[in-house]
């Protein structure tokens, strides 16, 4: 039997990202390893259903409990991640309608995090069509493995980067960007 780490380590191209408002600001962590880039709070599902994945990664990543949830967007992308097999993701994004907590996050997966607005998140959307542009790429689904593989051998981006390539569609199809 499988345990939780070994089914970890395939990938089962599900992921749940959770958008979490303060009023007219967006919550966003920055990744501390792969994927460099500020994101929503979002993992792989790992064989859970859909609301216990977006609980379970919004109280890991940044310690808040969500108590109502909202299906938003699905979407399949051609991201991949380091895992086996991780080509695409087939993305739902919830918004946590309702959520308690103070933010805490966490040590291992999350750099920092900032309250955005939608002018903050379509400057780092910027700063990815720049970065992608610099490498010769447009920012597009196609091309995403290529972007992706670039943020994550990029010290700069590293350093100071952008939004993760994955949120880039997310965001267009949330219209926060």
């Amino acid at each position: 039997m499988l345990n939780g780490r070994d089914m970890a380590k395939k990938c089962d191209n599900k992921s749940v990202a959770i958008l979490v408002r303060n009023g007219d600001k967006i919550l966003l962590i920055e990744r501390k390893a792969y994927n460099p880039g500020f994101a929503l709070p979002a993992g792989h599902q790992d064989g859970d259903d859909e609301i216990t994945t977006a609980k379970k990664e919004l109280g890991e990543e940044v310690g808040l409990a969500a108590t109502k949830l909202i299906e938003k967007v699905k979407l399949r992308l051609n991201n991949p991640c380091k895992r086996e097999g991780g080509t695409h993701h087939d993305w739902t994004v919830f918004e946590a309608e309702s959520w308690s907590g103070v933010i805490k996050p966490s040590d291992e997966e999350v750099k920092t995090y900032v309250w955005t607005d939608r002018q903050q998140v379509s400057g780092l959307a910027e700063k990815l069509k720049d970065f992608a542009e610099s490498l010769g790429l447009a920012l597009s689904d196609e091309n995403m493995p290529k972007i992706v593989e670039a943020t994550n051998s990029d010290d700069a981006w590293k350093r100071n980067p952008g939004l993760e390539p994955a949120m880039h569609p997310l965001f267009k199809t949330l219209k926060i960007i």
